[in-house]
């Protein structure tokens, strides 16, 4: 929770962003969430009255992640019209709350599933695949330049995350399926804007009408089948089957996916999966954060997407 020490840094800290005193009457912790701290406020402010936000907290690296260019990913977005939580502040250096945070406008609105939500949904994520990053003022990440980066710059970053959080012997699995996945990277004719955590539960809506798109973390530049890969055998599995999925994206939106590249981009996200699932173990081990779920994650989450992963590519 949020102590009363880092209440009142936080109330200051606000104060100076927004320019009027406010008052942070309550915060409480949301259930949901892995890679932050998520905390829903209700701030009093001396001209805006009552407002409603939510508090992202980073906790030491979780997910290999921080909050920086989510923050500029979001705040583009906002600027163009996407369906986005303003962000009123960010914190980087960790002064206020001992970790790194933004806050953001709470927006109204469900992220449990409903079949009605969906066709919106993809729609706006075909949406986000079609933006010129560039033209909204992304200009920021890293650009895949050769036909096969927009796959190799993924293989290398989240190769380097799950090294850099090691808390033991390398995983001889991980090492082959990094090979694997730099042989087989295929060419992205047209790199675009990609969500990379995207599906039920990252969207929020309410009456059949999409909200706002949440979590940006792993946003950056690369293939729309990312995307579409990881809503298919992620976040989307207790929807529908594979081949439903495939047959109702080229339905609602026209994106028809080649089964090869979308067997090779699920592997990555696999890959990515078991990568980033180190970073929890190190976290624990490390005793930096002694959190049961830091622990599963690290282990039988961690070892569920090996056995996924290896099913794909041996």
């Amino acid at each position: 929770m949020i102590s009363s020490e880092q209440t009142s840094a936080l109330e200051a800290h606000l104060g100076e962003v927004l320019g009027e005193r406010c008052r942070l009457v309550k915060a409480e912790r949301m259930s949901m969430g892995q890679s932050r701290a998520m905390y829903i406020g209700q701030l009093e402010c001396e001209r805006a009255g009552v407002r409603k936000v939510v508090i992202r907290v980073e906790q030491w690296g979780l997910l290999g992640s921080d909050s920086r260019d989510e923050v500029r990913v979001m705040r583009a977005l906002r600027a163009a019209g996407f369906p986005v939580a303003e962000v009123l502040s960010y914190e980087p250096t960790g002064a206020v709350l001992g970790q790194p945070f933004f806050v953001m406008e709470f927006v109204e609105g469900t992220s449990v599933f409903t079949r009605e939500s969906l066709d919106p949904y993809v729609q706006t994520l075909a949406g986000l695949h079609r933006l010129d990053p560039a033209s909204v003022g992304i200009d920021f990440f890293e650009v895949p330049r050769a036909p096969r980066d927009s796959a190799l710059l993924q293989v290398e970053r989240w190769y380097e995350v799950y090294r850099r959080s090691l808390a033991g012997e390398p995983s001889p699995l991980v090492e082959e399926a990094a090979q694997w996945l730099r042989n087989n990277a295929p060419e992205t004719p047209r790199p675009c804007l990609v969500h990379g955590d995207p599906g039920p539960g990252n969207y929020l809506h309410e009456g059949g009408e999409l909200r706002a798109l949440v979590d940006w973390e792993f946003a950056h530049l690369g293939d729309p089948e990312e995307d579409w890969a990881y809503l298919i055998s992620m976040r989307g599995m207790g929807i529908m089957d594979e081949a439903s999925w495939v047959a109702y994206l080229a339905d609602a939106v026209g994106v028809e996916l080649d089964p090869e590249r979308l067997g090779y981009w699920i592997a990555l996200n696999l890959y990515k999966g078991a990568c980033i699932d180190q970073t929890a173990l190190g976290i624990f081990i490390r005793r930096q954060y002694l959190a049961p779920n830091l622990l599963a994650i690290g282990t039988c989450i961690h070892l569920s997407a090996l056995k996924r992963l290896a099913d794909k590519i041996l």
